[in-house]
């Protein structure tokens, strides 16, 4: 495998660096891009619904509010992001960590990377000159799904409001931006995902919500099919057969940022004709526990046998297992 690295700032160039706190998965074979469904009609063996669940913090999470706060107890500390005085975990980085998720185990183009890498993708991959040039014409999976420019996804993610838990002062090691990334034997650069680990310390302090803290999240979906719905609740960690744990928000290569997505519950809207036509009919159906757990199988069953690839889905499964048996490195790397 090729690799790119810029050169060690300092520091002895015979001493063992630490293992990498992150690893690599291929591209997809290619990427098949169809019409999206929009909102403006409900379609035929096409779902709406919405998932309500519990969100809860395995490791600390910051999400940074960009707002460096001189008032406390320490003389410098980088705060969380907020909304009206209460802590979130915004929607749109909810919906950022899941559909990287569904990028990589399915056959979709790479939204999201630096300048200096866009142009080393393959052409079919490149979110900037294809789904987003093709707007409404032909979308790959994953922004059919959460969207492309000039088109509205079909999935909608709100801020996942605090519930539970501490919120405290973390000490963390100096971090740079990211640098590095990979190349497969095609010398096509490869998606990166984070692991999973023992938190490192050090001298910056940050404000982060406390291992256990938990949040509630509502994901409203329209239009999607039922491996659609399948692949969604695979970003969420929830395959049968290769289950894994995300990452969300700063500090991911020192193991902040693991998280545990919870359903507890399903709406699906059903007779969606007859309710326009009657204003009497009962319109959203509450799937019991063992209707869901049963619903949810029959989904990403759809889901494994035509959407996702599976050997990205258990490279990235690999990647993101949790529990972990390894600790994130404390110095720079």
């Amino acid at each position: 495998m090729g690799q790119y690295q810029r050169g060690r700032r300092g520091g002895r160039q015979d001493q063992q660096p630490d293992p990498k706190p992150f690893a690599f998965v291929r591209l997809s074979n290619g990427v098949d891009r169809q019409h999206p469904k929009g909102h403006d009609r409900y379609h035929d063996r096409h779902i709406t619904g919405r998932i309500h669940g519990t969100i809860e913090a395995l490791s600390p999470i910051h999400i940074g509010s960009g707002i460096v706060d001189l008032g406390r107890d320490v003389e410098l500390i980088k705060t969380a992001v907020r909304t009206n005085g209460n802590v979130i975990i915004p929607g749109s980085s909810l919906k950022g960590a899941i559909r990287s998720v569904v990028e990589a185990i399915s056959a979709s183009c790479v939204s999201k990377t630096v300048r200096r890498v866009r142009d080393t993708f393959p052409r079919n991959f490149r979110y900037f000159t294809e789904c987003r040039r093709r707007r409404r014409e032909r979308l790959c999976i994953a922004c059919r799904m959460f969207g492309a420019m000039g088109f509205q996804g079909n999935v909608a993610i709100q801020d996942a409001s605090y519930i539970d838990g501490q919120i405290v002062t973390k000490y963390i090691p100096a971090l740079h931006r990211p640098r590095r990334y990979r190349t497969d034997n095609r010398n096509v650069p490869m998606r990166k995902f984070y692991m999973h680990g023992e938190v490192a310390s050090g001298e910056t302090p940050i404000e982060a919500c406390e291992v256990g803290s938990k949040f509630r999240f509502v994901v409203q979906i329209d239009n999607l099919t039922l491996a659609e719905w399948g692949l969604l609740f695979t970003a969420l960690g929830h395959h049968h057969d290769h289950p894994f744990k995300l990452k969300i928000g700063g500090a991911k290569p020192i193991c902040f940022g693991s998280i545990d997505f919870q359903v507890d519950r399903v709406h699906v809207d059903q007779q969606t004709r007859d309710q326009y036509l009657n204003w009497d009919v009962e319109s959203k159906s509450e799937k019991t526990d063992t209707q869901l757990e049963e619903w949810k199988r029959q989904c990403i069953t759809q889901a494994t046998n035509s959407l996702i690839q599976t050997d990205l889905l258990m490279e990235l499964a690999k990647i993101l297992k949790y529990p972990y048996d390894r600790n994130c490195p404390s110095g720079l790397y």
